[in-house]
């Protein structure tokens, strides 16, 4: 796409092209619309009474419901709105132009890569601001912005409005793309009879062959919590048929990922404590907000992937973590 963008730029320096962008005037009159506030919080209407914003912190207004994973509210009026409509993230083809539109600014740039999940969004490639609408030139919008020239696909936002209860899926793994292989790239220990390790390439999941991660992710994240799937993977050369049970997911997205968070305990980028889920492991044994973590079984950890590639390896009944709280340090017990 860079290379695409620079060859027309290079061609209008060349031979005077005028290169002239598609035109979402129109559009934006439109879909500007759609905006509500509610105090100062911006929102986009998604049906007559009903409208989302997307924020990384827990606002004072009141909600409906809330993504964690995503940073989504719901709100509620007895105001009448005019909502927008959503197309099909999953239709989108990278190249097509899409508008970033927001109450006061409107910024047109081709869609530049597909994310794969709640860890990976979209983008775009102009300027995105949170709450802008991702628009295509039929007036329906394909996501909403975060920000950094990144976007929710419409398909997260779709399933977040109709779910009666937040939940995604997972079989106890997190992946990677390399090439057009699918890669398991951390384990989690904590999943109940965990068949995965790091190295397997996944071929197939319920017969459906996967070439990508967001394909895989996709599958995984909206298969309902006890699902069994039946996954065909590669192992050191070997062809090995696993089945799998959907489990609810813990972490990733906004939250933290270290898989210590289905033990009650949240981390910020260098491992501090910010939030420990209620009646938790973490809260029996005492650990508090701010605590953080520096060894797993003496080896050094400083940040989420450090923690997940340690865990990923563990075959023992027990780890042990050490703690620092102002600068006095104790361990802490895990059991797996």
């Amino acid at each position: 796409m860079k290379f695409l963008l620079s060859l027309l730029l290079l061609l209008q320096v060349v031979y005077g092209v005028n290169f002239v962008y598609p035109n979402f005037k129109q559009i934006y009159n439109r879909n500007i619309k759609s905006i509500v506030y509610f105090g100062k919080i911006e929102a986009i209407a998604v049906s007559k009474h009903d409208a989302i914003s997307y924020l990384k912190h827990e606002p004072n207004h009141p909600y409906i419901k809330h993504d964690p994973f995503l940073g989504l509210y719901l709100f509620h009026t007895t105001k009448t709105l005019q909502p927008i409509k959503f197309k099909d993230s999953n239709k989108l083809t990278l190249g097509t132009w899409l508008a970033s539109i927001g109450p006061h600014s409107l910024y047109i740039g081709n869609f530049a890569q597909r994310g794969s999940g709640i860890d990976n969004l979209y983008s775009l490639g102009t300027t995105v601001k949170p709450n802008d609408m991702m628009t295509c030139l039929c007036y329906k919008v394909y996501g909403l912005g975060v920000g950094d020239g990144q976007f929710i696909p419409s398909k997260l936002i779709t399933h977040f409005i109709k779910a009666k209860r937040i939940h995604y899926g997972s079989i106890g793994a997190r992946f990677k793309q390399i090439g057009e292989k699918v890669v398991v790239l951390f384990v989690n220990p904590f999943y109940l009879d965990n068949k995965l390790q790091v190295g397997d390439i996944i071929k197939t999941v319920d017969g459906k062959k996967i070439n990508t991660v967001a394909q895989l992710e996709h599958y995984i994240l909206f298969s309902p919590e006890a699902k069994r799937v039946t996954v065909k993977l590669m192992r050191e050369g070997i062809k090995k048929n696993e089945k799998l049970k959907i489990s609810e997911r813990q972490g990733g997205g906004l939250l933290s990922d270290t898989f210590l968070e289905c033990k009650g305990i949240y981390f910020d980028p260098r491992l501090r404590i910010i939030n420990l889920r209620s009646k938790s492991f973490a809260a029996k044994y005492g650990l508090k907000a701010g605590d953080r973590l520096l060894e797993i079984d003496g080896h050094p950890v400083k940040n989420q992937n450090d923690v997940k590639a340690y865990l990923s390896h563990v075959h023992k009944k027990e780890i042990h973590l050490l703690i620092d709280r102002n600068d006095f340090q104790f361990f802490v017990k895990v059991n797996l």
